[in-house]
C-alpha cells in the first residue's frame, strides 16, 4: 500500500470515527432529554398527590411534607420580605419628593 493510499485510508478511519461519535452524542443528548421529562412526570405526579391526597401524604411521606410545608413557609416570609422592601422604596421614592419639592420651594424664595 502507498503512503497516499494509506493517508487516505487513515483520513476515512478518522472521518467514519467522527460521524460515529457525533451519532452516539445525538443519543445522548435524546436520552438525556427522555430521562428529564421522566422527572418532570414524577415532579407532576408528587405534585398531584401532594395536593389532592394530603391523608396519604401525611401517612407515607411525614417527613418530605414536612419539608415542603417548611420551604412554603419559607417561601412566603421571603415574598413578605420582598413586599417589605419594596414598600420602603416606595417610602423613600414619596420622601425624594416631598425633599425636591421643598428644596425648589427654597430656590424660588432666594431668588426673590
Amino acid at each position: 500500500m502507498s503512503f497516499f493510499d494509506s493517508l487516505k485510508e487513515t483520513a476515512k478511519n478518522l472521518g467514519d470515527k467522527a460521524a460515529d461519535t457525533a451519532e452516539i452524542a445525538k443519543i445522548k443528548m435524546k436520552i438525556s432529554s427522555a430521562e428529564s421529562d421522566i422527572k418532570g412526570v414524577y415532579t407532576a405526579m408528587g405534585k398531584k398527590l401532594f395536593e389532592e391526597h394530603p391523608d396519604y401524604m401525611e401517612k407515607f411521606f411525614t417527613e418530605e411534607k414536612g419539608k415542603i410545608d417548611e420551604l412554603k413557609a419559607t417561601i412566603a416570609s421571603l415574598n413578605d420580605k420582598i413586599e417589605a422592601v419594596k414598600n420602603t422604596v416606595g417610602k423613600v421614592e414619596e420622601v425624594k419628593e416631598e425633599v425636591e419639592e421643598k428644596a425648589e420651594e427654597v430656590k424660588e424664595k432666594i431668588e426673590e
